[in-house]
């Protein structure tokens, strides 16, 4: 063959290939024509009219008198069926739903073509031609439902088998993430597909958020196919949640509207109402305005012409300021000035502030004299530590029943500002009636400005100011109706999400201005940020920036041919995913550690230390950050074949077939982790001391590093290549009775791993500060905040570090033979047609979740070591706890952390499987965690006309998840009921026009404006009631206490031993090193309560 022959052959491959797929929004009208005597009709000529845009289209039986009408946008159609020596069929009202198939069998009558048989009654349809599970909202209760901050995906809890997650007061069409929280038939959280007209409509940004968010107005209909036995749909782990948008009509329409909460209208917070304040200020403006409509241009567009442009344009405006009453605290004046004396716990008794520099030595631990006074002298109090204090908001209360100096600054008016626009254009072609197009723009921008220190736009500000959110999607559409039993489809996309936040006051500080010295300052990235500062149990200041880019560009087509009873569909879904992170981290970040200034080293005590005086001397830990900005790019296609086999007039089957290729990222510049290799020989293992091989003798054949892609020999992307991703899909519809069919299919999707494969350790560096080389026993000195890198920080070596990258540090890594998660769904039940008008589906629904992502520690010591620290097993934790000579002391590869500067190390850590590495390092990507979920789904729909829809259902269910290890040596992996399994859901859903006004049942006679004041009222409902989520052990109980304890108080009468105690709170008990369990005091400082007292 020649080298022209192949190209050719190749390119018409491809053209095939995209001649096929979209994961398809509209709707389809489908059936056979009979004669009277049953008999099929074929060549009868099929005509679907789109009543609001006058929108034709044909379609023509084929021998078995099989027709079908893709790609018919959601609304009211009239469909008239002719054939030679037959009456003409007349059908009105025929409501097409988002992605549904409209079953629509005719039974001609002999006669002339000029006569015809008209049905016009609207009436409920049998889910006769797919086993697929699907509900869909209607315009109707889009427009008439109670939404807040008119989202309309929140519509999504109406369904059975659909369960949200989010906050409950999250959940405005900007809160991108929280909305995203579904779980669908037991499939896991956040792992759904969202589309908006068929178009891909997630963000990488948090890990599967919702891109866009429509303006409610403007959306035609809303669905979500809880189990899909079409194997056009994929690349979800539960359930997908598609979304149409209107088109423009035959007539002019102007809607504007104003939706809007005060002050007045609102109740008081709890936290107002527990301090006596007033209720704060909360304005919320959601207004807009929608133009819908035909356009004409004279000679081009005409109205009676067969090219025909609709146009729909729909813009919103939201502006709310929020009330959040900011409780925070900071440092009275005089503490500010070294002066703790004032310093008491929440039940009075006064707190020691302990001098980590005077100490004397029992058993070799320290133990630290207090400062005179409870005052640290002003010559031990740092200058950075001074300046800083300076940007701290002066306290203005006193909160009774706290820690002194706790909650003493309070803003009970503050107010957050968010402020969000949204916009939509579209535009609706129609050439004749074989070809359709449609472009659309969607975009909005959200802004919100929000302290949560109360430093407003301040230096030191902490939270998010600004934060935003940014969306821009086009879609290009074509529908070509080649012949009348060949349509195609193609379809393009792209959408940009961006999502950004960070504290603009904090931007372009000089840092040397707080005494940091100069050379540190220098290597730092810019732009430069005022740093990030904490104190436990004070609030914090400073916030860095972050930032995610999400690029989804798409290419979808659908192929359709009808043929002797089957509608096959053939195609693809190729998508090019860019994820761009921007996140700085931490740069420079500084934290007060209140174990300097306490009594004990290795032991908190609740009136001893406070980390702001810690701070003030210099006893902190801290890190600087050099962050990558990684450019991750991913690759996905899914080619597929479908075909729904009218076998009978009763019998339909759903035979599908996919594959999916969601391909692990690479990074542009390959930087980016591919696992770990245990038994890659460690570089320094050569360079240990001879005298420490002598004790240590394993350290010779140390091994254990972090894998590169690009490097090595392996390829560039993060994990392998998951090439066996086949879908089967198989379902039936039986017609057992004119009321009743019976339904099942079987389904198996892939999940979307998300963002779960990007490690990229070494790209960035972290340089943690060196405050002890005796393992937290001492602080080495009293200059750490003027001088807190004086061996300089470590800057990325990328691939080049190789199996030294991250030594004397934890770190984490994706297992690089991992394989996408699979999930079986399964259903099968019957619906019965009640009334005309209504309907009742009952259904088993189940699903398997195999393989789903789970991570275990990879560095802890054997079981057999862990039980020699284990006084239950009969060890001590003194034995792990013991220092013993560090034998990595001062080799280069561990420069910038405790490895590099200690002499001794725990015993614990040197008895790890890596002791190079500290920390458990966490190994994610296993593909060991499974979800069981079973249900029993009642669903009642009932609709009259407009005025009366009700959407009622009932869900039993129960959902177990096997997730996590009890112990990662012993694999014993931990099963019970997933945190999200509810076992009983009602539902209630009621939309009624009530029948007062003109041409109603009361009044219809009324004046046009007697109408307006009271006609045209819609009384609408939404009503959840469900059992409560499964609680875990509480954390504050006792368990399993011995009989012999029974009549003790908590003023340590009783001599609690540890073979009396199996588990404990350390809120209530505290247990020694000898074995010793004794009562805590109590203390609200340490985050106790008096309910950790009452279990």
């Amino acid at each position: 063959m020649s080298r022209l022959s192949i190209a050719r052959t190749g390119l018409a491959l491809c053209l095939l290939a995209l001649a096929a797929m979209s994961q398809e929004f509209r709707a389809t009208i489908s059936g056979r024509v009979f004669d009277p005597t049953g008999g099929v009709v074929p060549n009868a000529k099929v005509t679907a009219v789109n009543t609001a845009t006058n929108e034709t289209s044909t379609a023509t039986t084929d021998s078995t008198g099989t027709y079908s009408i893709p790609f018919l946008r959601p609304g009211t159609y009239k469909v008239t069926v002719q054939a030679e020596g037959f009456k003409q069929f007349n059908r009105e009202n025929v409501v097409l739903e988002v992605g549904r198939i409209f079953p629509l069998d005719v039974t001609l009558e002999v006669g002339m073509v000029t006569e015809s048989v008209n049905v016009t009654a609207e009436v409920a349809v049998l889910e006769t031609q797919t086993a697929s599970r699907a509900a869909v909202v209607t315009q109707r209760q889009v427009a008439e439902m109670p939404l807040n901050s008119r989202n309309p995906f929140m519509l999504g809890a109406m369904m059975s088998g659909v369960t949200f997650r989010g906050a409950a007061i999250w959940q405005r069409p900007f809160d991108n993430g929280a909305i995203a929280e579904w779980s669908v038939n037991g499939g896991r959280q956040s792992n759904n597909e969202f589309l908006m007209d068929g178009a891909p409509n997630n963000g990488q940004a948090g890990g599967n958020n919702i891109a866009y968010v429509p303006i409610v107005d403007a959306v035609q209909e809303f669905s979500v196919q809880q189990n899909s036995y079409d194997a056009q749909y994929g690349k979800t782990g539960g359930g997908i949640f598609n979304v149409v948008l209107k088109s423009g009509t035959n007539e002019f329409h102007a809607t504007g509207w104003e939706f809007m909460r005060r002050k007045a209208l609102d109740a008081n917070t709890y936290q107002n109402n527990a301090v006596g304040a007033p209720r704060p200020d909360h304005t919320l403006d959601q207004y807009g305005f929608q133009l819908e409509g035909p356009l004409y241009m004279p000679k081009l567009l005409r109205k009676d012409g067969n090219v025909r442009l609709f146009y729909l344009g729909s813009f919103e405006n939201y502006r709310e300021k929020w009330p959040q009453f900011l409780q925070n605290s900071y440092p009275e004046p005089e503490m500010r000035e070294g002066d703790f004396s004032k310093l008491v716990a929440a039940d009075g008794r006064p707190i020691t502030i302990y001098n980590p520099y005077a100490y004397t030595l029992v058993g070799g631990d320290p133990q630290r004299q207090p400062f005179p006074g409870n005052i640290i002298p002003k010559s031990m109090i740092s200058p950075v530590a001074a300046a800083v204090t300076k940007y701290m908001p002066l306290p203005n209360a006193k909160t009774p029943g706290v820690r002194y100096s706790t909650l003493n600054n309070l803003n009970p008016q503050y107010a957050a500002k968010d402020k969000f626009y949204n916009l939509i254009l579209k535009f609706d072609w129609n050439f004749g009636q074989n070809h359709r197009a449609f472009v659309r723009h969607a975009s909005n921008d959200r802004t919100e400005d929000r302290s949560v220190n109360n430093l407003d736009n301040k230096i030191g500000t902490d939270g998010q100011q600004p934060f935003q959110r940014i969306n821009d999607a086009y879609v290009i559409d074509w529908v070509w109706t080649a012949t009348p039993t060949t349509v195609l489809n193609v379809r393009g996309s792209y959408n940009r999400f961006i999502e950004k936040g960070f504290g603009r006051a904090n931007e372009g500080f000089d840092l040397t201005s707080l005494g940091l010295p100069a050379s540190l300052i220098n290597q730092l990235p810019t732009p430069r940020y005022f740093g990030r500062w904490e104190f436990p149990g004070y609030s914090s200041l400073g916030r860095y920036q972050s930032i995610n880019i999400t690029n989804n560009y798409n290419l979808m087509s659908n192929l359709t041919k009808i043929w002797r009873g089957h509608t096959m569909k053939m195609g693809l879904d190729l998508r090019r995913i860019h994820f761009i992170q921007q996140n700085t981290g931490n740069i420079l970040y500084f934290q007060g550690q209140t174990q300097w200034t306490q009594r004990l080293w290795n032991q908190a005590e609740p009136t001893a230390g406070d980390s702001y005086a810690s701070f003030l001397i210099g006893g902190v830990t801290g890190s600087v950050n050099i962050p990558l900005y990684p450019f991750n790019r991913q690759w996905y296609a899914a080619p597929y074949f479908q075909d729904d086999w009218k076998v009978t007039r009763r019998l339909t089957l759903n035979l599908g077939l996919r594959w999916d290729y969601n391909g692990p990222p690479d990074e542009k510049w390959n930087r980016l982790n591919r696992g770990f290799n245990p038994s890659a020989p460690s570089p320094v293992a050569k360079q240990i001391p001879a005298s420490m091989l002598a004790l240590y003798p394993n350290l010779a054949n140390l091994t254990g590093g972090l894998e590169f892609v690009g490097v090595g020999g392996n390829p560039r992307i993060a994990a392998r290549r998951d090439l066996n991703n086949w879908q089967p899909r198989i379902g039936a519809a039986y017609q057992l009775a004119s009321k009743l069919v019976m339904r099942g299919g079987y389904g198996l999707y892939f999940m979307n791993p998300n963002n779960d494969f990007l490690k990229f350790a070494g790209f960035s560096e972290n340089t943690p500060m060196v405050n002890s080389e005796d393992g937290g026993r001492t602080l080495v000195s009293n200059t750490l905040l003027t001088n807190p890198y004086p061996g300089g920080i470590k800057f990325p070596a990328g691939a080049a570090g190789g199996y030294n990258t991250f030594l004397g540090r934890d770190t984490s890594w994706f297992n690089p033979n991992f394989w996408t998660p699979r999930v079986h769904q399964f259903s099968f039940g019957f619906q019965y047609l009640l009334t005309g008008n209504s309907t009742i589906d009952v259904s088993y629904v189940g699903s398997r979740t195999v393989g789903a992502n789970d991570e275990r520690a990879f560095n802890i010591p054997p079981l057999s070591f862990r039980k020699q620290c284990n006084l239950l097993e009969g060890g001590s934790p003194a034995y792990c706890n013991e220092t013993i000579p560090n034998p990595f002391k001062g080799i280069e590869a561990f420069r910038g952390t405790t490895h590099f500067t200690a002499d001794r190390l725990t015993r614990y850590q040197l008895n790890r499987p890596f002791p190079q590495f500290s920390g458990d390092m966490i190994m994610q990507g296993l593909n060991t965690s499974k979800i069981w979920y079973n249900s029993l789904q009642i669903n009642y729909n009932h609709r009259v006309g407009r005025d009366l829809t009700l959407l009622w259902n009932y869900t039993l269910s129960k959902m177990v998840e096997r997730w996590g290890y009890a112990d990662p040596f012993e694999n014993k992996p931990q099963q019970g009921l997933y945190f999200n399994d509810r076992p009983h859901y009602f539902k209630f859903n009621t939309v009624y026009d009530l029948p007062i006004g003109r041409g109603k049942k009361f009044g219809g006679n009324m004046g046009r404006l007697a109408d307006a004041l009271i006609g045209g009222w819609t009384i609408s409902t939404y009503t959840q009631w469900g059992s409560g989520e499964p609680n875990n052990l509480p954390a504050n109980a006792i368990m399993l206490r011995d009989p012999r304890t029974i009549g003790g108080d908590w003023n340590g009468k009783v001599d609690w031993k540890r073979h009396q105690i199996v588990g404990w709170n350390p809120c209530v008990l505290r247990m020694f090193d000898d074995g010793r369990v004794v009562p805590q005091p109590f203390s609200i400082a340490r985050g106790c309560s008096p309910t950790d007292f009452s279990q």
